[in-house]
């Protein structure tokens, strides 16, 4: 895979190694809905049922913002208890998981299955689970100086990432923006460079959605044809942000923490759809578990008639059986998706739709 490596880019985020506070019925009152519309599993948290020990996990950086969240808050509820999360991406993750290094972790898509063999080997007394802890949608984050509505169909998301699309002013982003005053500066796709979920997720949308315009398939890594190669969330992120006419894709909280804008992406109604939670929570709607009861991976339907097109849940994978720290896992990703589910919309995911946090729960329950 050829990639280019920018300079001064962020690769790694340590998501808190955090001596948890005050477990006890008295400290454990839950945060309430930040008002997503109905279906969603964002309610009153109950109490925590705290655990003692320590608890390690690695992977995705789309989900690391919220993974901070939940540790923070999980620590004014229990005591006694260390919980490190690294934002390593997804691949990186899974290796990490598979050798035994971690107890858990982070990754925007399932396991392929010669990695769930690898990761049943390592659980030794049971299969590898995967638990959807959060649901979002992946932003396409620009930097384009004046422009701040853009609008990009499959096929121009296309163009743009697999070097087709050069300049801002090209006839295929006018098409999709007749009313933008867009300038003629080159185009800077920022792509990962290491293996990412997140590519996976995107890589697939095209793949489905931009037939004839994607020929590069879907996969972690992708043989980038040209643009600019970053570590992480962070790394393309921060790309961006130093370049006028950069364009990256995300997790949406990263666009925000640096004040870079989102653009809307055309679904298969033809509506340029906003990246917000209820057009994510729509978008969900289609989401298909293939698992089984202890087990909630699923398939993404991309061509959404109707909410955000590039939108995606985002698993914690941990041992369904004879995994070290059980009690700390189950207690932390029970809280997760319960009352941990009440920060998504502030922080840009969504909360999990209903039925799948009611799968989350069983799942969680079977952990042993």
């Amino acid at each position: 895979m050829k990639v280019k490596r920018t300079g001064g880019v962020a690769g790694l985020i340590v998501v808190g190694t955090v001596a948890l506070a005050a477990c006890g019925s008295d400290n454990n009152a839950g945060t309430t809905s930040s008002g997503t519309s109905g279906g969603t599993s964002a309610s009153p948290a109950a109490q925590v049922a705290c655990a003692s020990g320590a608890l390690t996990g690695a992977g995705s950086s789309f989900q690391a913002p919220i993974q901070q969240q939940w540790v923070k808050d999980y620590s004014a509820k229990c005591a006694g208890t260390q919980i490190n999360y690294q934002s390593v991406g997804s691949g990186a993750g899974v290796q990490q998981f598979t050798s035994g290094t971690v107890d858990f972790a982070g990754s925007d898509v399932a396991l392929k299955p010669d990695e769930q063999t690898k990761a049943d080997a390592r659980c030794a007394a049971g299969p590898a689970v995967h638990i959807p802890i959060t649901a979002g949608g992946v932003a396409l984050e620009y930097n384009l100086a004046g422009v701040k509505d853009l609008q990009l169909s499959p096929a121009t998301v296309a163009g743009i990432f697999a070097g087709t699309i050069k300049t801002w002013d090209a006839p295929g982003i006018k098409a999709d923006n007749p009313n933008a005053k867009l300038p003629a500066t080159p185009v800077t796709a920022f792509h990962r460079s290491d293996g990412s979920g997140t590519t996976q997720v995107v890589s697939e949308f095209l793949d489905s959605q931009a037939k004839g315009a994607w020929t590069l398939g879907s996969g972690k890594e992708i043989n980038w044809p040209g643009g600019q190669g970053a570590k992480g969330s962070e790394g393309v992120t921060a790309g961006v942000k130093q370049t006028d006419g950069g364009i990256a894709y995300s997790e949406v909280s990263f666009a925000k923490a640096n004040s870079l804008s989102v653009a809307k992406v055309r679904n298969a109604s033809g509506q340029y759809a906003e990246l917000n939670a209820a057009n994510v929570s729509k978008a969900l709607e289609s989401f298909t578990v293939t698992g089984s009861a202890t087990d909630v991976k699923g398939t993404v339907n991309y061509g959404v008639s109707s909410g955000y097109p590039i939108s995606t849940v985002t698993y914690v994978i941990g041992c369904g059986k004879g995994g070290k720290n059980t009690p700390l896992l189950k207690s932390y990703l029970t809280y997760a998706v319960t009352g941990g589910q009440a920060v998504a919309d502030s922080l840009g995911f969504a909360p999990l739709p209903t039925a799948i946090a009611d799968k989350n729960k069983a799942a969680i329950t079977a952990i042993g």
